[in-house]
Parts: C-alpha cells; structure tokens; sequence
C-alpha cells in the first residue's frame, strides 16, 4: 500500500495534468494513474473507517478521536482522487475534441492550400492546352476529310488509312496467311463438307476407284448398318490468324470537349451529338469570339437613414421657421 505522502504527491502531478495538459495520451495515462488512486484510497478510507468501528467501545476517547480523524483524512483523499478522475476525464474529452478540431482544421487547410495553388495556374494553363487540343483536332479533322474526299474522288488508288486509326490501335487487322497445302480428304456423296478428322480412317476405298469408299456405320445391335458412299475431294488447308475487327471507339473529333472558363465566351472546343469530319472542321477553322466585357449600367437606390434634429435657428420659434428645418444625418 502507498504512504499517504506518496498518493499525496501523486494526486498533485495529477492535478497539474487535469489542469494544463493538452495532449489526449499523456491524459490517458493520467487518468490511469488516477483511478489507480482511487482504488488505493477507497482501500484506506475503508481500512479507516474499519478501525474506527472496532474502537468505538474498546479504545480511549483520545485514541477513538485520532482514528475519526484519520478516517476523515482518507475519505478526503478518496473524494480527491474522485474529483480528479471526473476533472481528467473532461479534460480528455475536451483534447480528443481538440485534435478532432485539429486534424478538421488540417484537412480544410490543405484543401484551401491546394485550390489556391491551381486557382492561379488554370486561367493560364488551361488557356495554353485547350488552344493547342483545339489546333490538333483541327488539324486532324482536316487531315480526316480530305481523306475522305480522296476515297471519294481516287477510289482506284491505294486506301489511305486513317491517322487516328493508326496511332490510336482502332484499325482493323486484316487475315494473316501462315501457309497453304492442297490434301485429299472424304466427303459424303451428296454432302459438301468433308468427314470429321477422327472419321476419315474409316473409310474404305474401293478397290476398282480409289477415289471412292464405303463408311460403314455401326447400328444400335453392335453390328454394322447400312454403307454410306463417299468420294475423295481436295481440299487447301489453309493455316491462318484470324483478322480482328476495328474498334468502335469515339472518335477524337465527336467527342472532344472543353468548354470556356468564363461566363460569356466560346468553348474552345464542344462536343455535339451529330458532329461529323466537315462539321467540325467547320467549327474549329472558324475564328474564336472574344471574350465580351462584362457591361453593368449604373443604377442608384435610396435608402432610409436615421435623423435627429438639431437646435432651432436663433429668432426661430421652436415649431416654426420659414425654411426647412435643418437635420444631422446620422453617420
């Protein structure tokens, strides 16, 4: 058990924490500590008031005093220790509150900092960019229409593949020839496709025409049906990979967007639901509009503004005079 002198000193450096301390952990721990004190000092002031019970018959007056007095000193203690665990625990309360303001004020900061840091690049940036996309789709729809034109106007010459397709990976791949070899394979009298690979091996050839051969066919009882006539045909296997079709994607010209930052000006380059290779060449050949000013015409209002009246003209009456009555306009 602690002397009192070490709770003692204990609850103070307690104290002291449940008065200026601000940081959550190290209140944590003191809290702890203090409850851990107050364990010890429900055990003295119980252990106390014990000791008191048992001599209130058996002791003298004076030693039955002395021990009230120290059963007194041990609740005062608990009820310290009491108070201090209440006090460390609205001081936690109130830390963790701190750090949740804390770490809200940090989030708000950076975000404050961060739109202020593009906040002055984008009126720029976003300017430059947007002029440069707006020449390069420009430039590529007019590559994409005469294109076009020259399918139109020069059929018999060779296709000239399209600049997006190409870098983009949109264009078809045509059927890759890996090899060709001419073989003989039996096909069923009255049938165009030849006889599955794992078939062709039983077929007999007839021994008058080679080129000709019975498949014969087992029947439901285990023994052979009815011979089915085939002839040898050839063929040309062919080893191939297989062409891959032309992606579906949007094209950059139908889909590119971006509008103007301002209120009233053009966007540099839009988006319509229709728009095809010469309407957007249309489009983006044409000069950008300026940027109009903002016009605001000058307007005025009156408003009412509190009044006193001041002293009367000397020679004036209090209510008369012959001109309007002078006022101090409240500021």
């Amino acid at each position: 058990m602690k002397s009192p002198t070490k709770i003692a000193r204990d609850l103070a450096a307690l104290i002291g924490i449940a008065r200026k301390e601000t940081s959550a952990e190290k209140i944590e721990a003191a809290l702890a500590e203090a409850r851990g004190q107050v364990e010890t000092a429900t055990s003295d002031r119980d252990a106390a008031a014990a000791n008191y019970r048992d001599g209130l018959l058996d002791v003298s007056p004076e030693a039955l005093e002395k021990l009230l007095a120290e059963k007194a000193i041990a609740t005062v203690r608990l009820d310290r220790a009491e108070a201090l665990v209440l006090a460390l625990t609205q001081r936690l309360a109130m830390a963790r509150d701190a750090d949740a303001r804390a770490a809200r004020q940090a989030i708000h900061d950076d975000a404050a900092a961060k739109c202020e840091a593009i906040r002055s690049r984008l009126p720029i940036e976003y300017a430059h960019h947007a002029l440069a996309l707006r020449s390069l789709v420009r430039d590529l729809a007019e590559a994409e229409a005469a294109r076009i034109r020259a399918m139109k106007e020069a059929p018999e010459l060779p296709v000239i593949p399209s600049p997006e397709d190409v870098v983009r990976g949109l264009d078809a791949v045509p059927e890759e020839i890996l090899d060709r070899e001419e073989i003989e394979l039996w096909v069923l009298d009255g049938r165009s496709d030849p006889l599955p690979d794992d078939r062709q091996s039983d077929v007999t050839s007839s021994a008058m025409d080679r080129s000709k051969g019975k498949l014969f066919t087992p029947s439901t009882q285990h023994v052979y049906g009815p011979a089915l006539s085939c002839t040898l045909r050839r063929f040309t296997r062919i080893r191939y990979r297989e062409a891959v079709a032309a992606s579906n994607l949007d094209r950059l010209h139908r889909t590119v967007n971006l509008p103007t930052l301002f209120a009233y000006g053009d966007d540099f380059v839009t988006s319509e639901p229709f728009r095809e290779v010469d309407t957007t060449l249309a489009y983006l050949s044409r000069e950008m509009r300026p940027r109009p000013g903002l016009k605001r015409d000058v307007k005025q209002r009156l408003e009412p503004v509190a009044a006193k009246p001041t002293e009367p003209d000397a020679g004036t009456s209090r209510w008369g005079g012959t001109g309007p009555r002078r006022l101090e306009i409240a500021a």
